[in-house]
């Protein structure tokens, strides 16, 4: 019998990774908005307090991401999709910041729009196919 030594990532793995993005974002949302948001210079007090709250929701889907993957088992790639729908929708924000003129178009911005498409496009490919149940065959007869 030969064992294979390979890394088997789950949905629930990536999905926790890909959780740990919005407590990341959300947490220099709060700490330090002026310089984590692409406007920050011209930020109010009003502003202020929208990236504060807007840090709070984005710490609240990455929790709820994590607690999704720990307890959900039989249908978490319905969850993984719904993520990942979520992931993708704060990049065509920031696109169409860029196209409206509402955001200065910058090549690290670009970069930085880079990490959600990627755990996007990761988490929907784990997601696409439900893992299957494994069986255990008995082989005595």
């Amino acid at each position: 019998m030969e064992e294979k030594d390979e890394l088997n990532i789950g949905l629930s793995g990536i999905m926790k990774l890909t959780g740990f993005l919005p407590i990341m974002i959300g947490a220099t949302f709060l700490f330090s908005p002026r310089t984590s948001i692409a406007v920050g210079p011209y930020l109010t007090e009003h502003g202020i307090f929208v990236s504060m709250y807007v840090g709070v929701f984005a710490i609240f889907i990455g929790l709820t991401q994590w607690f999704v993957a720990i307890y959900v088992k039989e249908n978490l790639h319905i969850f993984g999709r719904l993520f990942s729908l979520g992931l993708c929708s704060t990049v065509f924000l920031e696109v169409y910041g860029w196209t409206s003129g509402l955001i200065e178009f910058e090549l690290k911005f670009l970069f930085a729009t880079l990490i959600p498409v990627s755990a996007t496009l990761v988490l929907l490919m784990y997601s696409i196919f439900p893992e299957q149940p494994k069986t255990i065959e008995n082989t005595d007869n």
